[in-house]
């Protein structure tokens, strides 16, 4: 072959134009991922999503909620007596999950994973607002004092639930609905206190509390969800989650 003809060759197949779109497999490579927004009854949170399998049917999940109750509450113990309680109830908590859709064209889908709580107990104060009449027995703010009441369980919960919903919407926004339980382990109750109970025998009752309580190691939940896609719109229509 003469020698023009290769290089004439050559040159013509360095002048083509490359492409600046990527291959349909480089855009395949990347991560499926979206951003979920909840709210139930344990309080709002979000989580980061992100597709594990070629199916797109296993998910993984990280996020976190939180949420706090510290409203005083006054009940009232006779005509003109009020006993004030102050409670500290929070939810706060970081988790990691799995979700599983077990049916290729459902959004039906069931999770599960672990989460820590940087606050996993619930602590109340009791005092008494004014004088204390208690079927006759008086009793002064100062001699009724405070009682501080705590239930804690342990800091590493696990989670199982279930529900309907898309982790990444086939649009770019997508709803669904989530239940599950939380595993809290056995409650430990502790008090302290100060005023007319330091004359009685309430210590003792402690352990009887705390026995009848451990059966309480669940905590059921029910959430509403708002997921978003981060993903570019044909991956959107290639992903069935």
């Amino acid at each position: 072959m003469p020698l023009s003809i290769v290089v004439m060759t050559y040159l013509l197949g360095l002048g083509q134009p490359v492409s600046a779109t990527p291959p349909d497999s480089l855009r395949r490579d990347q991560p499926q991922q979206a951003i979920s927004g909840y709210l139930g009854t344990t309080g709002p949170g979000i989580l980061y999503n992100r597709v594990l399998s070629q199916s797109n049917r296993l998910i993984l999940r990280v996020g976190g909620q939180y949420a706090a109750y510290r409203q005083t509450v006054r009940l009232k113990a006779s005509s003109d007596s009020y006993i004030q309680i102050n409670p500290d109830i929070t939810i706060g908590m970081a988790l990691a999950s799995l979700k599983w859709h077990p049916f290729q064209k459902s959004s039906f889908f069931v999770t599960g994973g672990v989460g820590y709580t940087w606050h996993p107990d619930m602590r109340f104060i009791l005092s008494a607002e004014n004088k204390l009449d208690l079927d006759g027995l008086v009793m002064t703010p100062e001699d009724v004092g405070t009682v501080n009441i705590g239930f804690r369980w342990h800091p590493v919960v696990g989670y199982l639930g279930w529900g309907f919903g898309r982790s990444l919407p086939n649009k770019r926004f997508g709803a669904g609905i989530e239940m599950g339980v939380f595993y809290l382990g056995k409650p430990s109750v502790s008090l302290d206190y100060e005023g007319f109970l330091e004359t009685t025998t309430i210590d003792e009752q402690v352990p009887i509390v705390e026995r009848n309580l451990s059966n309480y190691r669940y905590l059921p939940t029910i959430n509403l969800t708002l997921s978003y896609t981060l993903t570019n719109a044909r991956k959107r229509t290639q992903s069935v989650n």
